[in-house]
């Protein structure tokens, strides 16, 4: 995947200027048209290229959107390497999934233009962009879809401008959970009253939401038990405790990491308490190195490594078979909401306010620091702190104890 502040370069200084240039054409086209209703959606597009966690969030939504309108077709445009997790979700058929390649800038340009055309064709009379205030992904709402464009907007707020391509302007609030702002989204597609097709006014209750379930199929937590098995764990009749610990947090915010030393720490230090347990290393490839680290501080054959060894089919598997993860704020701690997996997510640089897991499974530990959060959508989540004493402040004596409650 291309560097992340290339992303974030890319974004703000061609994304910025095609949105103010496209709001002027979008402006004198509008000096010559008639104004029309707003169609009810029949083909909707959902963009959420990054922060593929969230996506959960979005279950709540998709499922009230289903039920108000049972016939709709659902189309998701995500960044390539982020497509499998929408399958597994299964929100929509496979084929209605649609993925950019961000390996590179050309290859990034090029599947741009291949499903910006694809797209065009088949229709699409409603888009929500999901992407916060990221300037690509307006003007490729505004590029597809000519009708109802639904997203959140700056308002008064100043930094945020992606210019004014959007049908539906939603006022986004930092003081509710994210599953409620992408659930305000759906409901400015069925306004109660006229005022609310500018944004959605009134109480979304998160308590009634719908939660997902995921079942994995029994080859791929067969396939699981046999890697867990090969890499040293002895499931004999003795019954055992198994602890997914997950060191990693995605390249785009390297802040949301608890200290590598503190996870390795944790780990031998659980092992000495439960004597009836297993830990397993999860991770991509790129933090192999980081889980040799602790695999040789642990130096138990308990610590098992399976980093860089699993796709998120197998990931889920390895959910269901666990008793509990201890994870950084990331995509894992939410995808494990899935399988009601318990957890412990560590929270500094964002807040649980916003971010915590769906579900009642999840304990967050969160030093509440003044400073905190540093990332948001107001800073495109770039924060200038360069050490994170807000998670450094979570002690492992403090996990070890929650963990040992939890199990």
């Amino acid at each position: 995947m291309m560097n992340t502040n290339l992303l974030r370069f890319i974004d703000k200084y061609l994304g910025l200027p095609l949105c103010w240039f496209l709001s002027i054409y979008r402006y004198i086209l509008e000096l010559f048209r008639t104004p029309k209703s707003r169609p009810s959606p029949q083909k909707i597009l959902f963009i959420k290229l990054s922060e593929m966690g969230s996506t959960v969030f979005l279950y709540p939504s998709i499922t009230e959107l289903k039920k108000r309108i049972p016939e709709i077709e659902i189309f998701f445009l995500v960044f390539q390497n982020n497509r499998q997790i929408v399958e597994e979700l299964k929100f929509t058929s496979k084929n209605n999934i649609l993925g950019v390649r961000t390996d590179s800038i050309i290859h990034l340009i090029r599947s741009g233009f291949r499903i910006l055309r694809m797209l065009r064709k088949q229709s699409i009379d409603t888009c929500i962009d999901m992407d916060f205030f990221s300037r690509l992904s307006s003007v490729l709402a505004f590029l597809i879809c000519s009708k109802n464009r639904i997203g959140f907007h700056q308002f008064n707020n100043e930094g945020l401008a992606r210019g004014n391509l959007l049908t539906h302007k939603v006022m986004y609030s930092s003081h509710i959970h994210t599953s409620q702002a992408f659930f305000a989204l759906i409901k400015t597609i069925f306004p109660e009253t006229p005022e609310e097709t500018i944004y959605y006014k009134g109480h979304i209750d998160q308590s009634q939401f719908e939660l997902p379930h995921y079942v994995p199929s029994k080859e791929t937590v067969a396939k699981m038990k046999e890697k867990i098995h090969l890499s040293g764990a002895s499931f004999d009749n003795t019954p055992k405790k198994l602890v997914i610990v997950n060191p990693n947090s995605s390249d785009i915010f390297p802040l949301r990491k608890w200290p590598l030393n503190n996870f390795a720490e944790f780990s031998k230090r659980l092992l000495k308490e439960k004597s009836d347990t297993y830990i397993v290393l999860t991770g991509t490839h790129s933090e192999k190195k980081d889980a040799l680290y602790i695999t040789n501080y642990v130096n138990d054959k308990r610590c098992i490594n399976l980093v860089g060894q699993t796709d998120f089919k197998d990931l889920l598997a390895l959910y269901s078979l666990a008793d509990l993860m201890v994870t950084n704020d990331s995509g894992p701690a939410h995808f494990a909401t899935l399988l009601d997996l318990p957890e412990i997510v560590l929270f500094g640089p964002e807040t649980p306010l916003l971010y915590k897991p769906l579900g009642n499974a999840c304990k967050c530990l969160y030093a509440n620091y003044t400073c905190s959060p540093c990332v948001s959508v107001y800073n495109a989540k770039k924060s200038p702190c360069k050490d994170n004493q807000c998670l450094k402040a979570i002690s492992v004596d403090q996990v070890v104890f929650e963990s040992l409650n939890m199990l």
